[in-house]
């Protein structure tokens, strides 16, 4: 990065600050997360996308960039926009700092960026990976979606409603894919049953690559009969219970067939449940299946093959949506 920082960038040499405490501990305690209400996203190419996007540049809180970046001369595209967006975000703090002074703006209106400059040591406290990748960015944790928001953004888009539903998924890896499928295929919202990942942990966020910021998240963790709330919320949605399905091998071992993913007519409002690495869907969704309650849905595969992972699973469901709705958008237009 080749201009100089503005003076008000101010550098934090000292690994014990407060600042970086908060780093570190956000890293590691998922309570700390819930208590403060924010997150971390770090390198430069996550930190530059989110600062890109009107939406998610809002909940951007503090940026702390790495004093070798900022000193150092970089052909690195993604490098040079996030001088740019770093401008950007300066210019607009100052901006509303100056709408506070002048009475536009009240205290808690104007939310200012804080960006500093940090020692390569301090950038590696913050940072969650062995390598510091040069920028960590402090980030608010948007609101969970309500089921009245859920119900009046599924009654307004153009297209048929479609929710992806975890069910105890725990690898952090496998859910940022999930997410970055899910915004890549106009996905409505992702549901969070009990014991699932934490989406807002700093892995998931990576793993993401900025998804996290634009996909709605359901948050249901830690609620008695989560299921059966869902089940509500979708059918306020306009998607009745048979038309949630749950992910299986092809035979689910209870006398009930399993539909093809192919075979699911997707220009009607839908769900899918994933469920566990490893062990699967959790027993109050089998229960549910077991009843007719909802639907089942496989991928069919070649002979021999045990299991596809959960990630791939569901972006291959969710892109076959997306194959199906572009045919229909194509044939309507001729």
């Amino acid at each position: 990065m080749s201009t100089t920082s503005p003076m008000s960038w101010e550098m934090i040499t000292n690994q014990s600050s407060k600042t970086v405490k908060l780093f570190k501990s956000i890293h590691k305690n998922k309570s700390k997360r819930n208590e403060s209400g924010l997150t971390i996203a770090e390198g430069v190419r996550l930190v530059t996308d989110i600062l890109s996007d009107e939406k998610s540049r809002k909940l951007v809180r503090r940026i702390i960039i790495s004093e070798s970046i900022i000193d150092g001369q970089s052909n690195n595209e993604y490098q040079q926009q996030l001088e740019h967006w770093l401008n950007v975000v300066e210019e607009e703090s100052r901006q509303r700092k100056a709408e506070f002074a002048s009475g536009i703006k009240n205290q808690d209106e104007i939310d200012p960026v804080t960006i500093n400059i940090g020692t390569d040591p301090v950038l590696t406290a913050c940072s969650g990976t062995v390598t510091t990748q040069g920028v960590v960015a402090l980030m608010e944790i948007p609101k969970s979606l309500d089921a009245c928001t859920v119900s009046k953004t599924a009654n307004e888009s153009s297209k048929p409603p479609f929710y992806v539903i975890l069910d105890g998924l725990q690898d952090p890896g496998n859910v940022g894919t999930i997410l970055r499928s899910c915004a890549a295929s106009h996905v409505s919202a992702l549901i969070l049953l009990p014991d699932s990942c934490d989406v807002w942990n700093p892995k998931a966020i990576r793993a993401a690559m900025g998804a996290s910021f634009r996909v709605p998240v359901i948050d249901l963790n830690g609620r008695n009969g989560a299921l059966s709330e869902a089940l509500e919320m979708l059918n306020d949605c306009g998607i009745e219970s048979d038309r949630v399905f749950a992910a299986t091998m092809d035979d689910t071992g209870d006398g009930r067939s399993s539909i093809a993913h192919y075979n699911v007519d997707f220009d009607k409002g839908a769900a899918i449940i994933l469920g566990k690495e490893g062990e699967g869907l959790r027993e109050e969704v089998r229960n549910a299946m077991g009843r007719g309650l909802i639907s089942t849905v496989h991928i069919p595969m070649a002979e021999g093959t045990e299991s596809l992972n959960v990630a791939v699973c569901g972006s291959i469901v969710m892109f076959e949506r997306m194959r199906q709705l572009s045919v229909i958008q194509s044939v309507s237009a001729n």
